[in-house]
């Protein structure tokens, strides 16, 4: 049903039946913001609120970031628009934490920061921990978040992800890295490896291969993990727009009956947005028993 509407379902029929408050709430919002039932805003009620210049592609970044923070779990939290509710530093703590365990010295912080100061002390102290994470923030301040910079924030925000994503991947797959950190390098070789062990012709030069944009090889490296899984009428060439879009949704569908938890879009796949693709493939890589 979710498919039938566009939207994007990141819970599972598992997760409703086991009835965990969080996860419900996130696809009750997903659905709500898909079909509300509202009438559409007015060119002039959309320019009060400042919606005519939102730039459409961090638009689609902040949503997936979204839905990766709502994943989470995370007691008493909800991400409804990533600027405003991460504005005061809490929940980016409480984010920056849940990624490592025991980071945050919860003492030192704000938990009701009243005031901007006491907000931008948050923030501080999320860069701080940031800095301790090996991000690169250069030029980046706490005040940056707190007047809603949305240039840095994802910037933030995407290194966090990325680097939650490849530390759940170190663990999973320890067996077949022997434990190393997984790089971009290790990723492209062991996807190829498996295509190429598949029977299947595609490969990837690298996570920026705009060869990927047709997404036959992601479906080529699902139907390697589990072939039954994959119907071929359904795969086309990839020639035209409509054709690689039909085909980023269909490899997006089959990740997710594989377990895989996918936070981006079939558009980001098309697009070949790097960030997107390299979680797209370490989820993939989750799903893999060998």
């Amino acid at each position: 049903m979710p498919k039938k509407l566009d939207v994007e379902a990141f819970i599972t029929p598992q997760d409703i039946c086991k009835g965990n408050p969080r996860l419900n709430l996130a696809f009750t919002a997903a659905i709500f913001n898909q079909c509300p039932g509202l009438d559409p805003m007015e060119e002039e009620e959309l320019e009060k609120i400042g919606l005519l210049d939102d730039d459409v592609g961090d638009s689609r970044e902040e949503r997936a970031f979204r839905m990766w923070m709502n994943s989470l779990g995370l007691e008493d939290f909800y991400i409804n628009n990533l600027y405003e509710d991460c504005a005061d530093g809490v929940n980016l703590l409480k984010v920056i934490d849940a990624v490592e365990p025991g980071i945050v010295y919860w003492k030192k912080v704000y938990k009701k920061p009243g005031n901007k100061f006491k907000k931008v002390a948050n923030q501080n102290y999320a860069v701080v921990l940031g800095k301790q994470l090996k991000f690169s923030l250069v030029g980046i301040a706490g005040q940056d978040f707190v007047e809603k910079n949305k240039k840095l924030l994802l910037a933030f925000v995407w290194q966090l992800m990325r680097y939650h994503t490849l530390k759940y991947l170190a663990k999973v797959q320890q067996k077949h890295f022997g434990g190393k950190e997984v790089t971009d390098a290790m990723m492209v070789k062991w996807a190829n490896g498996k295509v190429s062990a598949a029977g299947r012709s595609s490969r990837m030069r690298s996570l920026k291969d705009k060869n990927l944009n047709t997404c036959v090889f992601f479906l080529d490296l699902l139907y390697a993990i589990q072939p039954k899984v994959i119907d071929d009428q359904y795969v086309s060439e990839g020639k035209t727009e409509e054709d690689r879009l039909l085909n980023a949704k269909y490899a997006i569908s089959v990740a997710r009956k594989l377990g895989a938890v996918v936070f981006c879009l079939p558009e980001d796949l098309v697009e070949v947005q790097y960030k997107m693709i390299l979680t797209f493939v370490a989820s993939i890589m989750s799903c893999s028993s060998s």
